[in-house]
């Protein structure tokens, strides 16, 4: 595809300028923005028109200041159209290395739409927790005197009536104990405690709880494999959705058939736990209403008990724990649940005091490089783990936080630590001084991996401890020049 015709597909507003000033190209968007305000063969100085002039004022000094040190600017400017309405655009200026600039400026109407969608989402999240703190506690007095009631004297009849009352409000209460957490997750307050957690341990346990349900419905459960693998999960949190999803699995599978759950890793240093049944499946339509809270899907004609928020909760449940829950089914074949998390290195493991050694065990030996990445991209975590390996023939352990970089250092003893300038739970100038704290970690040498071109972020990043800094996309040559350097120091 040609530029041309490239920029004619594009709703963003482009402009390409030349070394001269003149502009070169406009993309179909900028055309229609600019209209007839500017001639057939404008100026870029011409163009500063459709800036509001408090914004243009403002911007001028430090776009100047951007371009000339990082060859780049990003921010937000007030664009005036045709009609003389004025809006907000994302803009990124870009300096051509033969001299011109390209400039590229996207509407943020549809992000301020759904800034306001999430926005009105998250307070009918906060009306709904505050209305069942409201209903708690007078479903707790009412369960309170029926237990009360219960111990008394009653005729057969009564004692019925109280049983029916107290097993409706531990029904009504585990109701709104899943509502109050979902609406807690998806305001994002929900109760996360992440760490390494055996999966293994928790499919065994959950499949030996729902044994009963199993040997009344002739379900055969089947667990693959039988080694354990190890989640950066909530281990609580992980427990309760596959409690759901193999629960569901056995409620709805058919009569007398199988049930597997598999555990296997994937690419990017994740792993996935599946849940397959092979009972009547979903339809295209259904599956698109899976996940929204009390969607049961016709099961309350089957006489299959639910409140149909399980689903809803797992999947912000397994979202908040940084992970994916996904869903393949076909009618009349069954379906297939995944969880994907991001999953735990322990290859190695040394004892503590061994520290002493690690100088010896860090020096830069041919073929026997060993490095500890903390990322959480796994994409990411992919590249480079591929690049390392094919490049240098290096082991990489990667690692999906911050807070699990000491624990993999001290147990795999690298030659040297990545860090990607931001992490999920931390920044790397935030991490590095804790590495240098360490007694063990602190003896690895840590590069930072950055997309940030600015000099003076490259300098902080120094200053806190980082042995080197690297740009990215990640430039091989520029990683084994750098490992040399601490080979030969």
């Amino acid at each position: 595809m040609g530029l041309t015709t490239l920029l004619e597909t594009l709703t963003d507003l482009v402009v390409i300028v030349g070394a001269d000033g003149r502009v070169r190209e406009l993309s179909a968007g900028a055309r229609a923005f600019l209209g007839e305000r500017v001639g057939a063969a404008p100026q870029l100085h011409e163009l500063s028109g459709v800036v509001e002039p408090t914004c243009r004022a403002e911007l001028a000094s430090p776009v100047s200041q951007a371009l000339t040190r990082g060859g780049v600017w990003r921010g937000t400017v007030w664009l005036v159209d045709g009609a003389g309405i004025v809006a907000p655009y994302a803009v990124t200026a870009r300096l051509d290395p033969a001299g011109g600039i390209v400039i590229v400026a996207r509407d943020t109407v549809d992000a301020r739409a759904r800034g306001a969608a999430e926005a009105e989402s998250r307070s009918k999240d906060e009306f709904v927790a505050r209305l069942g703190h409201e209903l708690r506690t007078p479903l707790n007095a009412m369960l309170g005197f029926a237990q009360l009631m219960e111990l008394e004297p009653l005729t057969p009849d009564l004692h019925e009536d109280v049983e029916r009352i107290i097993t409706g409000g531990r029904h009504m209460q585990a109701l709104i104990d899943d509502v109050l957490d979902l609406a807690r997750l998806r305001a994002g307050r929900g109760d996360i405690n992440k760490g390494p957690v055996n999966v293994l341990d928790i499919v065994q346990g959950v499949v030996e709880l729902v044994e009963p349900l199993a040997e009344r419905r002739g379900i055969r459960r089947i667990i693959h494999p039988a080694r354990p693998l190890i989640a950066d999960a909530d281990r609580r949190r992980l427990w309760q959705v596959l409690l759901n999803l193999i629960g569901n699995a056995l409620k709805y599978g058919r009569e007398g058939g199988n049930v597997r759950v598999g555990i296997v890793p994937v690419t990017g240093s994740r792993l996935r736990i599946e849940v397959e049944d092979d009972g009547v499946g979903l339809s295209p339509a259904s599956l698109s209403r899976l996940f929204r809270p009390f969607e049961r899907l016709g099961a309350e004609d089957t006489g299959v008990e639910g409140s149909g928020l399980g689903l809803a909760l797992s999947h912000a449940l397994v979202t908040a724990m940084g992970g994916v829950l996904t869903v393949a089914s076909r009618p009349g074949v069954g379906s297939v649940f995944a969880v994907v998390l991001d999953a735990v290195d322990v290859r190695y493991d040394h004892s503590e005091d061994d520290a002493g050694e690690l100088a010896g065990e860090g020096q830069l030996e041919p073929g026997g490089l060993r490095v500890v990445h903390v990322s959480g991209d796994p994409g990411l975590r992919e590249l480079v783990t591929d690049t390392l390996a094919s490049a240098l023939g290096a082991d990489t352990i990667s690692v999906p936080r911050g807070a699990l970089a000491v624990e993999a250092i001290r147990r795999a003893r690298p030659s040297l630590v990545l860090l990607d300038r931001d992490m999920p739970d931390v920044a790397a100038v935030d991490l590095l001084p804790r590495l240098a704290a360490d007694p063990v970690a602190g003896m690895v040498p840590a590069f930072v991996l950055t997309s940030d071109a600015d000099p003076d972020e490259w300098t902080r990043l120094r200053r806190a401890g980082a042995a080197h800094v690297l740009g990215m996309p990640l430039d091989v040559t520029t990683l084994v020049a750098a490992t040399s350097q601490l080979t030969a120091s």
